[in-house]
């Protein structure tokens, strides 16, 4: 495989950490007085942004793969990563919810529920991608 291949993974890796951070954050910090709401919108539009970020890649490396004649063909990959940004889209819209001053809005509360489903996606996405290698 050329060595363009591995940037994906690599991305993938990198968003699967930062999600994790941002989901854990969402779901011990939540009923707390001092949510950090403006940290969370951030990492979640970075997030976001990683996800899209590895679509693009994901679909570079294919296509490039596929013009050399070592196309990966990974059955529902492509399905899963667009739920992923789905998720992660609504994640992010639900960072601009306003509530009354120090209070955390009611509609915060799915943050941490989009965010852990776009994560069990990445990881199924890439256990599907391990299992393409064996």
């Amino acid at each position: 495989m050329p060595w363009y291949g591995f940037i994906h993974p690599l991305l993938s890796i990198v968003t699967l950490g930062l999600g994790l951070v941002t989901a854990q954050t969402s779901l011990s910090k939540i009923s707390d007085w001092d949510f950090p709401l403006r940290r969370q919108r951030g990492r979640t539009i970075v997030f976001f942004m990683l996800c899209v970020a590895n679509f693009a890649i994901g679909l570079f490396v294919n296509v490039a793969l596929r013009d050399i004649h070592k196309g990966v063909k990974i059955t529902g990959h492509l399905p899963l990563s667009i739920v992923v940004l789905v998720a992660a889209f609504l994640a992010t819209l639900v960072t601009f919810a306003r509530g009354r001053p120090g209070e955390t809005p009611p509609i915060m509360r799915w943050h941490a529920v989009l965010s852990i489903a776009a994560l069990a996606v990445i990881l199924t996405m890439g256990f599907l991608g391990g299992l393409s290698l064996l």
